[in-house]
């Protein structure tokens, strides 16, 4: 989903794509309940937080963390975990 999302809004701000990505992990939290529920709201909260690092990483090594295109390039090159 993180890949897609970057794919798919390549010129919007990354951080878009980590807000949206947090705004679903909330609102599964909140509307719904039950086991399953709490895990993919869990496994969207942790890809909210690596997306964070990756662009954190991206910033400390001077690299453009802007758009969702500059995600995808650093993927490639650094960190193929959303890519693989």
């Amino acid at each position: 989903m993180v890949r897609r999302l970057a794919e798919d809004w390549p010129e919007e701000p990354a951080l878009d794509i980590l807000h949206d990505i947090a705004m679903g992990a909330g609102n599964l939290e909140r509307a719904l309940s039950g086991e399953d529920l709490h895990r993919a709201a869990a496994e969207g909260w942790r890809m909210a937080t690596l997306v964070g690092v990756d662009l954190a990483m991206m910033a400390r090594l001077g690299l453009p963390h802007r758009t969702g295109a500059d995600l995808l390039a650093y993927w490639k090159v650094h960190d193929r975990f959303f890519l693989d």
